[in-house]
């Protein structure tokens, strides 16, 4: 072919063959493809002699015969292989799978199963081994701790507690077992065992003893089960004489004591200690079947007819209860409270201090005597009540309300005070009355003088009359002042509510005939007209955050200067308001105008920035001059 040493520019693309090599209009580069995708679109092999820099590469396949160096290469998904030789990894793999075993090889094939060996030392729970196989622990091998190492000679070493179900091999390594701890079950033949125990320590249980001569114990400690030779009489049930008995538990039919006795358990059917002899229980009492008639306890509790007391003392029975307190002559007492003997601090229930007299006493004298009602800090229905015991009347009662009743007394006393004789009250003094009194009270016709005789006015807090009358002895209503003049702080009608408002009527309805204001009487139109129900005199008339609302009826009208206006709003008529007679619409700005809420056709202003008057047409401001 000849060559051509001379550039050429193809406008539109060049083209050899169909499909050998090809160069589009916008710049693609076709081999093998009459259609190029790419700037350069190769369809069959590709060999380069030389360095090829590549920005970004998608292959499909691609075979290396020599050596292929990469920067950083990305393998979204596939699997690497080598058909020979060893593919070398270097990096700390951390996103390599499988890594964990792939230092373990197989070295015995054939056997059935897989066995895998390590070079250096295998660790769980430690990042330095010193064993072959280490579980935890330090990496002291001399002085380890809280671990398990295993070296490859056989030898374990344990540091924490090993629990092992058998144990095969030769102990005699063994120096020290705790039998108690380390032998629980099995059998200790007799060839095991030496031909003379000599001076054990601790308990040594036998179920029998067998020996051709006697058994010798200079000292022996311990319990000893079975019955001595010298003790043969003291089997069934014999008879016991001795000094001092001390003993944990003592059974028997009959115990007389002379000495002392002393046991954590006493059970007989009858004990007899003379005078010169004490018997001390430290636990428990019981006298009757399990201690039912009488029962002490260790705590300081005592009990008739239960063996399980609840308070220090308590008597139980299932019926009738009784507890007597008897002195064949002088006081028979009982003291409660805090000192002993009865003294100050103390309450005292006595009778025979006088003759037939129950006396109820509280020795301190600061102190009260209370008597409760639900004491139990519920409400009840109980009262106090004083009865006569040869009738059981009652003839005086008090209940928890607080309501006094006295009922049945006959003699009226002499020295005053409150009494009663049939239905009648009598009050030798002053009486007292805190609360309201109910019922109907007579009084005179006519009072003549003050309720209150200790000044010149009679104040009640509240009065219950059919009619009053003020200024007058012949009320026409339940309140008649219509000759009188009266003065109120204010006044509630329809209401039970107090108000600081001079006048409250409930519902809001009030009827006037004529209201003034300011004045003591109404103005009259001298020509005849209606000069007005509601008057203001010498003040003002304010609306705050509300109305003043004319309705539309026909005769509905606002006039100024006269008694009957000629239009809706009358200001023709000045009168002696000559000097201020003119009318002042609303003055307003352009920023003010703007501002307004709502425009309604026909309004009108003043402008204070223009200073004219303009009506709104409803679309528009216009001037009016």
């Amino acid at each position: 072919m000849a060559n051509f040493r001379k550039s050429f520019n193809f406008r539109n693309g060049v083209q050899v063959d169909e499909d050998n090599f090809i160069v589009n209009s916008v710049g693609l580069v076709g081999i093998g493809t009459s259609v190029p995708t790419e700037s350069l679109d190769i369809r069959g092999s590709l060999k380069v002699v030389g360095v090829a820099t590549i920005q970004d590469a998608f292959i499909g396949v691609a075979t290396v015969q020599n050596k292929l160096e990469v920067g950083i290469t990305s393998f979204s998904s596939g699997i690497i292989t080598a058909k020979t030789g060893i593919v070398t990894y270097y990096g700390d793999a951390r996103y390599l799978q499988g890594m964990p075993t792939s230092q373990w090889v197989d070295i015995d094939v054939g056997l059935g199963y897989t066995s895998i060996y390590a070079a250096g030392n295998v660790g769980v729970g430690t990042l330095d081994p010193r064993f072959t196989f280490q579980v935890g622990g330090n990496n002291d091998v001399s002085n380890f701790s809280r671990g398990v190492g295993i070296s490859d000679v056989g030898d374990v070493k344990i540091a924490g507690i090993a629990t092992i179900t058998k144990i095969y091999g030769y102990g005699i390594g063994v120096t020290g077992l705790n039998a108690g701890d380390a032998i629980a079950t099995g059998t200790l033949s007799n060839d095991r065992l030496p031909s003379n125990i000599n001076k054990p320590t601790g308990i040594v249980t036998v179920s029998s003893v067998t020996a051709s001569g006697n058994i010798t114990a200079g000292n022996f400690n311990g319990p000893l089960t079975g019955t001595a030779s010298t003790a043969q009489s003291l089997t069934g049930t014999p008879d016991i004489t001795v000094g001092v008995v001390s003993a944990t538990n003592i059974t028997a039919s009959n115990i007389n004591a002379t000495g002392i006795i002393t046991a954590s358990k006493l059970v007989a059917d009858s004990i007899e200690v003379p005078n010169t002899g004490i018997t001390t229980v430290s636990q428990l009492l019981h006298v009757g079947t399990d201690g039912t008639a009488f029962t002490a306890l260790s705590s300081g509790r005592i009990g008739v007819g239960t063996p399980l007391p609840t308070s220090e003392i308590q008597v139980r029975k299932a019926s009738g209860s009784l507890v007597e307190v008897i002195s064949d002559s002088g006081e028979a007492r009982i003291s409660v409270g805090q000192s002993v003997g009865a003294g100050k601090s103390t309450g005292v229930i006595r009778f025979g201090n006088s003759a037939h007299d129950l006396d109820i006493i509280n020795n301190d004298n600061e102190g009260d005597i209370n008597f409760l009602l639900n004491g139990n800090g519920s409400a009840g229905t109980g009262k106090f009540s004083w009865q006569d015991g040869n009738s059981f009347t009652e003839v005086m009662s008090l209940n928890a309300n607080g309501n006094f009743s006295v009922l049945g007394v006959t003699t009226l006393a002499s020295a005053g005070g409150i009494t009663t004789t049939g239905n009648d009250l009598y009050v030798g003094n002053d009486l007292y009355v805190n609360g309201s009194i109910s019922g109907t009270i007579t009084l005179p016709s006519i009072i003549n003088s003050n309720v209150s005789v200790n000044s010149g006015i009679s104040t009640f807090t509240t009065i219950n009359v059919t009619n009053l009358g003020l200024g007058t002895d012949s009320p026409l209503s339940a309140l008649d002042a219509q000759s009188a003049t009266g003065l109120f702080g204010s006044i509630g009608i329809g209401t039970t509510t107090s108000s600081n408002n001079k006048l409250v009527v409930e519902g809001g309805l009030a009827q006037f005939v004529s209201v003034g204001v300011g004045t003591t009487s109404l103005y009259n139109d001298p020509n005849g007209g209606n000069a007005g129900n509601v008057q203001i005199h010498n003040t003002t008339l304010s609306v705050h955050s509300g109305s003043l609302v004319v309705d539309d009826s026909p005769t509905s009208s606002i006039g100024f200067g006269t008694f009957t206006p000629r239009s809706v709003a009358d200001f023709g008529i000045v009168g002696s308001a000559a000097t201020t007679g003119f009318m002042i619409l609303p003055t307003l700005t352009d920023t003010q105008r703007g501002n307004l809420a709502y425009e309604i056709e026909g309004a009108i202003i003043f402008n204070a920035t223009t200073k004219k008057f303009q009506g709104y047409t409803g679309t528009v401001w216009v001037d009016l001059h």
